[in-house]
């Protein structure tokens, strides 16, 4: 049985908790208290020495980041509908999607999130959660464009990208930007999947 070191906090820890859901893929999760900074002693440090959740644990091998992890899982399992097609110019596709989730959506969304969450407001670097907040605006933008004549952003059916976004678009109101329509219902459609249901709650 696969061990996952998280944190309830943590969207990036939650990502491979709906992945091994929608997978079920059996697995036991091991609290990391990061607000006791247990992330940051041993004997979690010796895991992974950037302190960071989630780690994924799998008979004395360890692994580290959300995407890599969900990643490792695919191409060790043989699924009947894998998220990564055999196909090459679909797999570089949803490469570029993923890596365009992390860099224009994601990280800024956590630079809110973990300000609001975390930080009192005095100390928000205000002027960089704004700037955060009008990259998410134009990268829903583009999405919204993809979403004209699909239901989902890869080959059309919930996968690696709808679980990447999931714990950050649970929190978008957070981020203070105008949801485009065809993105607030895709949203819809990705929090109604039961894995995501069953690992972020209601």
């Amino acid at each position: 049985m696969y061990q996952l070191y998280s944190n309830s906090r943590s969207p990036y820890s939650k990502r491979v908790h709906i992945y091994l859901q929608y997978r079920k893929l059996a697995y036991e999760t091991i609290t990391i208290a990061l607000e006791k900074l247990e992330n940051r002693k041993k004997p979690f440090i010796q895991i992974n020495p950037y302190g960071k959740v989630p780690v994924l644990g799998e008979e004395g091998f360890f692994l580290a980041e959300s995407q890599a992890i969900i990643r490792y899982l695919e191409e060790k399992h043989s699924f009947e509908f894998p998220f990564f097609s055999k196909e090459i110019q679909s797999r570089a596709l949803l490469n570029q999607a993923i890596q365009r989730c992390e860099s224009e959506f994601c990280f800024p969304g956590s630079i809110i999130y973990f300000a609001k969450k975390f930080v009192p407001e005095e100390k928000w670097d205000k002027n960089r959660m704004k700037d955060s907040s009008k990259r998410i605006g134009r990268h829903l933008d583009i999405l919204e464009g993809i979403l004209e004549s699909n239901d989902y952003l890869h080959e059309n059916r919930f996968g690696f990208l709808e679980i990447l976004y999931a714990p950050f678009v649970k929190q978008i109101e957070l981020m203070e930007i105008k949801v485009p329509p065809l993105v607030e219902k895709w949203t819809k459609r990705v929090l109604v999947e039961p894995s995501v249901v069953s690992a972020l709650g209601d």
